[in-house]
């Protein structure tokens, strides 16, 4: 406000003379220039010399221009500039309180009983800001210089927010700190001012003593996707005193090392059967707090769910369907949590043991309701892909090996696109729920088969124009009206790193996500996920723990499962079920998710007979598309279908709707395929109502597909084969 003042006063005199001089013998009042019209010339006057040179270049070089002589001087110590000081103008800014108070008087008729010191400093900081702003300064109700608004610049960049202040402002901002960390203030470069300042935060959070604007500084730090970096560093450099008690710590604290102490007072309490509340009530206020979040673990939240999960509600299942849809609505989220808490502890079993006998209990009481059915188990995972095909929606499946159904639910529920339903469908595996049986019932072999190629053929059979590809060779030209993609990433993780491949999974979900949301810009209407079999994971165990061999003669005894050619005599509380298996009659499981004892790995492990190996999402995924864009197509497909000569055209028609303003114009690309590799893809078009465009291409390097894709979205609009002519090329004869 004070530049709009001082803007007015050197207007006002310009209006009639073209040269003024403004003085400031104290320097005050230097940054008022910078308000002055870039077309007022600004001569600086520092000496006699200098008052000779601005006269000289005020008569000659900008005579045509207005001109403002800035003295640091008061006039009367002026010498060659006297004639302008008598003859134009003059403005004073010698004493520049004095000058702010009666600018103020004027604007708002009242006195101010502020001290020069913070008066200048308003002066300075009240660019942008109004008369009101000015009133509540003047009256002492706003502090002109708002901590809150530099605190986190400073604290980020401290350098250059220094740079920002000029002295008045800097020495006043430098001790408004000081006052707010309770510490004497000292001169020391600005860096390590912020280093102090965060190091009194940090203790006070540790200290919880932590609050008013320190602890909202604090928040808008942590919760900042631009600034939160700079906390880490602070973060990481800081050490944490070894007697801080993690338990009486600020629950929205950002050090990872009491978040795993407290997991470790958990695991200790679980182990020896303590009160676990004290611990249970802290993690649940750290978790459901929505601040900092970026610096509370997602484990976290996973150990809270183990730690006050209760199985109920086992009583109404009489079916397995019954406990289908009361593992997918109940027990899958636990299943997840403890898979998290695997990633998070799998180095420290110490912590991880007594957590992991804990869900072990939970789980025991599913494994008992699911073992103790009277209800028959049917698989219903046969012909699963064949019959999603179904229908004349354009559909894509993704078989996934060993996709267990937790997993599927915390990809459908990442997905956050309200335009997208899902049915979560469950279905039952094939046993034994190995790859094999699994993926030869999805295709609708009658037998199950070691290889994929009779799998692909059996559902060939079908539909001959189905198109299967693994999910990474997914891209824009894909264009195939049934889509089997296969994704195996998971088993194959699990079964070579076991435990250490759980890690991975993570990234999988965001992978599948992101396909699945490709699919449905291609233009797929219907999207499937399933999946052969799911898994269990044995986790962290004693030989104690371990199934025994079945007494008998086994043809196989895998972790999971025993292969018989007869009837075993002694059963030992074994799940027997009768079926040809390739050479075997009879299978066996264990009634539990424990591994028997073979030469494997331990770890992860699938084909058994367990809710989480048995139950397998069929998960349909389906959007309605609401696009208002300019609807374009490829007009001469019968003509691409048989190019004759070694040139083609591909030709664009847009459709002619003038009168809506949504379809006024779209930007497409087109792309040139040969197979699955792009050929061309940096043709890129602007097209209005009813324009047609017609684009020539030489038909090489195997080019067999065009496809339209809009270049904003990606979205596929239309696409079409490009086959050579079997006619005799006629080019040349004429």
């Amino acid at each position: 406000m004070i530049g709009t003042w001082f803007k007015e006063d050197i207007e006002h005199i310009l209006a009639e003379h073209r040269c003024l001089v403004v003085t400031d013998a104290a320097g005050e009042g230097e940054y008022l220039l910078k308000y002055l019209p870039d077309e007022v010339k600004q001569l600086p006057i520092t000496n006699e010399y200098s008052e000779i040179e601005a006269k000289y270049l005020a008569e000659s070089e900008h005579a045509d221009s207005p001109v403002v002589f800035y003295a640091k001087k008061k006039a009367d110590r002026l010498t060659f500039l006297q004639e302008y000081v008598q003859t134009c103008g003059m403005v004073v800014l010698d004493d520049m309180e004095a000058y702010v108070r009666q600018k103020l008087f004027a604007a708002t008729g009242k006195n101010t009983h502020l001290g020069k010191d913070k008066l200048l400093l308003a002066a300075k900081l009240s660019e942008g800001k109004n008369v009101k702003w000015w009133q509540s300064v003047a009256d002492g109700i706003t502090e002109p210089l708002r901590i809150d608004e530099w605190l986190l610049d400073f604290l980020h960049a401290p350098a250059a927010t220094r740079q920002k202040m000029d002295d008045t402002v800097w020495n006043v901002f430098r001790g408004e700190i000081y006052r707010l960390i309770d510490r004497p203030q000292i001169e020391q470069p600005a860096e390590t001012m912020a280093q102090e300042v965060a190091n009194v935060i940090l203790q006070r959070l540790i200290a919880n003593t932590i609050d008013g604007l320190l602890l909202e500084v604090y928040y808008h730090w942590a919760d900042s996707t631009e600034k939160a970096e700079s906390l880490r560093r602070y973060v990481s450099n800081y050490q944490v005193p070894a007697d801080a008690d993690s338990l009486k710590v600020h629950s929205d604290h950002p050090f990872l090392a009491l978040d795993q102490q407290v997991t470790k007072q958990l695991s200790e309490a679980m182990k020896f059967h303590h009160d676990t509340a004290p611990v249970i009530t802290f993690i649940k206020r750290r978790v459901e707090s929505k601040k900092a979040k970026a610096f509370k673990p997602e484990w976290l939240s996973s150990v809270l769910l183990l730690s006050t999960f209760t199985v109920k509600g086992l009583g109404g299942i009489s079916t397995y369907k019954d406990m289908a849809t009361y593992y997918q609505r109940n027990f899958a989220k636990l299943d997840t949590a403890m898979r998290k808490i695997f990633v998070a502890w799998l180095n420290d079993q110490n912590t991880l043991r007594p957590l992991q006998e804990h869900y072990t209990l939970l789980n025991n009481e599913l494994l008992t309701c699911w073992y103790g059915l009277n209800d028959q188990y049917r698989p219903t995972q046969q012909n699963l892909v064949v019959n999603a095909l179904a229908g004349g929606k354009r559909t894509a499946v993704i078989v996934c090996d060993g996709l267990r159904l937790e997993i599927a639910e915390a990809i459908v529920n990442g997905i956050g696109d309200k335009n997208v339903k899902v049915a979560k469908n469950t279905e039952f595996a094939v046993l034994p729920s190995v790859t094999e049986n699994g993926m030869s019932a999805l295709f609708g072999c009658t037998e199950p088969t070691m290889n994929a190629q009779p799998r692909f053929n059996a559902l060939k059979a079908v539909y001959d124009n189905a198109v299967i590809m693994q999910l990474d060779m997914l891209n824009e030209g894909t264009t195939a009206q049934r889509l089997v993609l296969s994704y195996g990433d998971i088993d194959q993780v699990g079964e070579k790193k076991q435990l250490g491949g759980l890690k991975d999974i993570n990234n999988y979900e965001q992978e599948l996500r992101e396909k699945i949301l490709l699919l449905f810009r291609l233009g797929y209407g219907k999207v499937v996920l399933t999946t052969d079999h799911g898994f269990v994971i044995t986790g962290i165990l004693d030989e104690a723990d371990k199934e025994l061999r079945p007494d008998g003669t086994l043809l196989k005894l895998d972790e999971r499962y025993a292969l018989t050619e007869e009837p075993l005599q002694k059963k030992n509380n074994l799940i027997e079920m009768a079926g040809r298996y390739f050479d075997s009659n009879y299978q066996y499981y264990a009634k539990t998710d424990k591994p028997f004892v073979t030469k494997g790995a331990y770890g992860y492990a699938h084909g058994g007979f367990t809710p989480q190996e048995c139950i397998i999402p069929a998960y349909e995924l389906t959007t309605e598309t609401n696009d208002m864009a300019l609807g374009i197509a490829i007009s001469n497909k019968k003509e691409l279908q048989a190019v004759t000569g070694n040139y083609f055209t591909v030709k664009l028609q847009a459709e002619n709707s003038k009168s809506d303003i949504f379809r006024s114009e779209r930007k497409i690309k087109l792309l040139l395929y040969a197979g699955n590799t792009l050929i061309i893809g940096n043709m890129i078009y602007s097209m209005k109502p009813g324009e047609t465009v017609n684009v020539e291409f030489e038909m090489a390097h195997g080019i067999d597909k065009v496809v339209l894709v809009d270049k904003e979205t990606s979205a596929q609009i239309d696409s079409c084969a490009i086959k050579k002519s079997q006619s005799r090329d006629i080019d040349d004869l004429f």
